[in-house]
C-alpha cells in the first residue's frame, strides 16, 4: 500500500471524503519522514509538532462535517525557511541569525491555510539564499534523498527532499534565479516559478517569486489555483487570480524555441540532451513548430551581471550584521559578499542596467514564440559539498537555463521526462511561455508528463 504521504493531493482528499484515512493520519505520518529521514539530510529547518497537528484536526472536523475548503484541505505543505511562519524560528539558511520565532505568517502561508492545507515543516536553505545548492552555516551540508552523496540543489535546497521522502506532498521555495526550478529538477519534481506577481509575496519585490514543486503537475497547478491570487499586501501582486486548463491534446499552432546551449557556465551532460531530444521530439509530434535558437540575446557579461545583483540584494542582511555575527557565514558565501567591498554604487547601477538592457532584447527575441524548451540545468547532478557542478566556472555556472526568465517576469516550468538506465533522479526539461500564460505552460508540462512512458519509483528512505 503507499504511504499516504506519497498520494497526490487529489489521492488525499478523495481518501478523506471516502473516510479511508484523516488528515490527522497523513500529518503523523509526515511527522515521521520530518524527525527521521528528512532531518537526516538536513533538509529540515524547523517544525512543530503541536501546530502541525492542530492544523490536521481542524481539517479532519471540516472532511467529518463535510465542509471542506476546497480541493487541497489537508494536504501537508512544507515551507522554505526564508517563509516566515507564525511561531516557527526564521535562520534564513545562516547561523549569522538568531532564529528569531516570526510573529505571523507570510502571504504564500496565509493563502495555503486559507485552502485548508497543512504547514507541516520549514526547510533548509543556503546562507541568505545566496547560491544553487544545500551548504548552510546553519544546517551543514543539505543532501539530495536520490543520492545522499549529491546537491538537492538550491536554494530551496530541503523543499525537494521534503516531497521525494513524504514530509509534504507539496514544497513551496522561492525563485530569483532559479531557486525552485533547479531544486525541483535535481529531485525529479515538477515545478513551476510562476509569472512574477502571481503569487503575493512579502515583503514585495520584482526580482523573487515562490513557487510549488510536488510530484506530478496537477499538485503543483492546484497548489498556484490556491495561493496565485490578488492582494494589496504585495504592490506588485497580479490581479485576479490563476485559473488551471485543460491538459492540451495537442499543440498545433505552438512555437517552440528549442535552446539547447547558453553561451555561458555547463555544458549540458549526455542525459540533460536526451531528456532535451526526447521532449522535443513529443513536442513535435503533438503539432508544434520546433524551432532552434542559438542562445538567448545575452552575454557573459550580462550573466554575470545577474551574479553580482543577487549578491547586492542580500548586502544588506550580511553586512548589517556585526562582526561576530558575520563570522559565522558559510566561508564559500561570505567570499562572494566580500568581493562586494571593491565595487562602488556606480557599478552596481550598470550592472541593474546591463540586465535590463539584456532583458529587453531577450523579451523582443522570444516575443515571435509561444514558449521556450530548454534543460531545466545543464546536469543531472553534481556532489553535494560543492557550490555549483564546476566551481572554475563559478557559482552560478548552472543557473544559466533558469535565470532569465525571472528579469523578463516569464512563468517557466520543470518536468521530469527521461528515466536513466541506472533507474536514479530522472531527468526534467524546463517550459516557459508569455507572462500570465501559466496555466498554458502548466498544460504542456502535464502533457509530455503524460507521455514520458515510466513511473518514478520514489526512494524508500521514509519508508
Amino acid at each position: 500500500m503507499t504511504r499516504p504521504t506519497m498520494l497526490s493531493g487529489a489521492e488525499l482528499t478523495e481518501g478523506y471524503r471516502r473516510g479511508n484515512f484523516t488528515p490527522v493520519d497523513v500529518a503523523e505520518a509526515a511527522l515521521k519522514v520530518i524527525t527521521g529521514p528528512l532531518d537526516a539530510l538536513n533538509g529540515l529547518s524547523s517544525h512543530d509538532a503541536g501546530l502541525t497537528l492542530d492544523a490536521a484536526r481542524a481539517s479532519a472536523a471540516r472532511w467529518k462535517a463535510g465542509a471542506p475548503l476546497g480541493s487541497l484541505d489537508g494536504v501537508p505543505i512544507s515551507f522554505k525557511d526564508s517563509f516566515h511562519i507564525g511561531g516557527l524560528p526564521r535562520w534564513h539558511g545562516t547561523a549569522c541569525h538568531s532564529g528569531t520565532v516570526s510573529a505571523a505568517d507570510a502571504l504564500p502561508v496565509v493563502r495555503a491555510r486559507e485552502a485548508g492545507m497543512i504547514p507541516t515543516c520549514k526547510t533548509s536553505m543556503p546562507d541568505f539564499a545566496m547560491i544553487m545548492s544545500g551548504l548552510s552555516s546553519q544546517h551543514g551540508v543539505i543532501r539530495n534523498a536520490w543520492d545522499h552523496d549529491t546537491s538537492p540543489g538550491g536554494s530551496s535546497s530541503g523543499a525537494g527532499p521534503s516531497v521525494v521522502l513524504g514530509a509534504a506532498a507539496v514544497a513551496l521555495g522561492t525563485d530569483m534565479v532559479g531557486s525552485v526550478r533547479l531544486p525541483a529538477a535535481l529531485s525529479g519534481l515538477a515545478s513551476i516559478k510562476p509569472t512574477q506577481g502571481r503569487i503575493a509575496y512579502d515583503p514585495p519585490g520584482s526580482y523573487r517569486s515562490a513557487g510549488p514543486m510536488a510530484r506530478c503537475v496537477a499538485d503543483v497547478s492546484l497548489t498556484l489555483a490556491a495561493l496565485g491570487r490578488f492582494s494589496h499586501g504585495d504592490f506588485v501582486s497580479a490581479s485576479g487570480a490563476f485559473q488551471p486548463d485543460d491538459v492540451p491534446a495537442r499543440l498545433d499552432g505552438k512555437r517552440v524555441a528549442l535552446w539547447r546551449q547558453a553561451g555561458w557556465g555547463d555544458a549540458p551532460d549526455a542525459e540533460t540532451r536526451a531528456a532535451l531530444d526526447k521532449a522535443a521530439a513529443q513536442m513535435s509530434d503533438l503539432g508544434a513548430e520546433i524551432v532552434e535558437i542559438d542562445d538567448l540575446a545575452a552575454d557573459p557579461d550580462d550573466y554575470m551581471a545577474i551574479h553580482w545583483n543577487m549578491l547586492y540584494v542580500g548586502a544588506p542582511d550580511y553586512f548589517g550584521l556585526d562582526a561576530k555575527a558575520r563570522g559565522l557565514i558559510h566561508p564559500d558565501i561570505g567570499a562572494m559578499y566580500d568581493g562586494l567591498l571593491g565595487q562602488s554604487a556606480i557599478l552596481a547601477a550598470g550592472m541593474i542596467r546591463r540586465i535590463n538592457a539584456a532583458a529587453i532584447r531577450i523579451a523582443r527575441q522570444l516575443d515571435p514564440f509561444d514558449h521556450v524548451l530548454s534543460p531545466a540545468l545543464p546536469v543531472r547532478s553534481f556532489p553535494a559539498d560543492l557550490t555549483c557542478p564546476d566551481p572554475s566556472l563559478g557559482a552560478a555556472s548552472h543557473q544559466a537555463f533558469a535565470c532569465w526568465f525571472n528579469q523578463i517576469g516569464w512563468p517557466a516550468a520543470t518536468v521530469p521526462v527521461h528515466q536513466p538506465d541506472d533507474g536514479g533522479v530522472p531527468v526534467s526539461v524546463q517550459i516557459a511561455g508569455k507572462r500570465f500564460e501559466d496555466a498554458g505552460v502548466l498544460g504542456v508540462a502535464a502533457r509530455l508528463e503524460a507521455l514520458r512512458g515510466f513511473t518514478i519509483q520514489w526512494p524508500e528512505a521514509a519508508a
